[in-house]
């Protein structure tokens, strides 16, 4: 009994991140300015929902014991790790995509 719970819950909290995931990409996309932001952010969440997906499967594969208790640190490590960077190289790419359309319309 306690095994199949294990994986319910598991399958079922990859659910729910799947669909915050999409509803927060859907909200991002509309809320960009231009179509420049548009395109880098569809490269941030395209890249970044395969990474997320790679890192849930890591964590499901845990879950379900075909991997040892170490994939969960692995994940943890391999998602929290890489984030500052990615989030400023993100940041930089959003502030140059703005500042072209803005040196565009002076």
């Amino acid at each position: 009994m306690e095994f199949s719970l294990a994986v319910w819950g598991a399958l079922a909290g990859a659910a729910i991140c799947l669909g915050a995931g999409v509803a927060g990409a859907k909200s991002v996309l509309d809320a960009a300015k231009n179509a420049a932001q548009r395109q880098v952010l569809k490269r941030v969440l395209s890249l970044g929902g395969a990474y997320a997906a790679v890192l849930m499967g890591l964590v499901l594969l845990a879950a379900f014991g075909v991997l040892g208790s170490w994939a969960y640190k692995a994940a943890v490590v391999l998602w929290f790790g890489p984030l500052i960077p990615a989030l400023a190289w993100a940041h930089r790419r959003l502030d140059a995509a703005t500042s072209a359309e803005t040196a565009a319309i002076a």
